[in-house]
């Protein structure tokens, strides 16, 4: 099936026109339980009604009664079929919500994830602790985390690094929106080879999925099959790009400089393995789930408190 469903085809394809947002909301649920993720059929209908409508899923729930145009029930109908087929919220709505922020996305960049929140919240409990800050976000993709900082740390600067120019763009663009592009510094570069001074603190989501891993996941039709490779596989192991990173930490970490390591939970003990045989005292932080997601580091020296 095309990814958009053409207004002519609707009869062809078993949808009958749909008169009010209940009937959409439920036609909604029904195809999308069918779909690459029925755990979330209610909820990504909603999301999507509310969105075609330009207004919130309260109005939605409160007033099934309201009339739908033809135009909007074609356009609900197309962003149905593509969450169908496993094409992620995200990418149909154009943006995410990171950490009280709204940031664009698309095909570029990774979507941003509630569990990387508990990096930023980490990352933000030490920068208070300083007087002024040197940030980097290594791979930062979106600019979710080195937004996220420079709205909540006003005294921070943030120096953002990505390999890709895409990317870097979709960043750009965010810090722009959010009015922090005056203090993220957005660097083309693999890891830390854009960053020739010290920092206090790093930050890092980088690609920790083993490739089978997403060999079985893209099996699902979850978003990754539509997000970028680069972004996610790191290896046989998912530590790869890490290992490169942490091997470089030391020279750009300025002494009692902190550093933050998302993770998959069942790495937290390799990593922080690794940034001890850096020479960094280390602690693992759990996610609101309870899942070991940071691993924070710390090198000796008092810092810039």
């Amino acid at each position: 099936m095309d990814r958009h469903v053409r207004a002519d085809d609707r009869v062809r394809l078993g949808f009958a026109p749909m008169r009010t947002w209940g009937e959409a909301r439920s036609w909604g649920i029904a195809r999308l339980v069918t779909g690459a993720d029925p755990a979330t059929a209610a909820l990504d209908a909603d999301v999507l009604l509310a969105f075609t409508l330009g207004g919130t899923k309260e109005e939605v729930f409160a007033h099934p009664e309201r009339r739908l145009s033809a135009a909007d029930d074609a356009r609900f109908v197309s962003l149905v079929e593509r969450r169908h087929a496993g094409e992620p919220v995200a990418y149909l709505r154009g943006f995410k919500e990171f950490f009280g922020v709204s940031l664009m996305v698309d095909s570029r960049v990774l979507i941003p994830r509630p569990e990387t929140e508990t990096l930023v919240e980490e990352a933000l409990r030490f920068i208070r602790t300083l007087r002024q800050a040197i940030v980097v976000d290594v791979g930062t993709g979106s600019g979710a985390i080195a937004c996220a900082i420079a709205v909540r740390a006003p005294h921070a600067r943030v120096i953002a690094t990505d390999a890709s120019a895409d990317a870097l763009a979709v960043a750009e663009s965010n810090a722009r929106a959010l009015g922090v592009a005056a203090r993220v510094e957005l660097r083309q570069g693999d890891l830390f080879a854009p960053i020739g001074e010290r920092v206090d603190v790093v930050c890092a989501n980088l690609p920790y999925l083993r490739a089978d891993d997403l060999a079985s996941l893209v099996g699902e039709r979850t978003s990754l099959a539509y997000e970028p490779r680069i972004a996610v596989v790191a290896g046989s192991d998912g530590l790869d790009v890490i290992r490169r990173a942490v091997s470089d930490t030391n020279r750009v970490l300025a002494p009692g400089g902190a550093a933050f390591f998302e993770c998959d939970p069942p790495q937290a003990k390799a990593i922080s393995a690794l940034l001890e045989a850096a020479g960094l005292r280390t602690r693992v932080v759990r996610d609101l789930a309870g899942a070991e997601r940071v691993v924070a580091g710390r090198s000796s020296g008092e810092g810039r408190r």
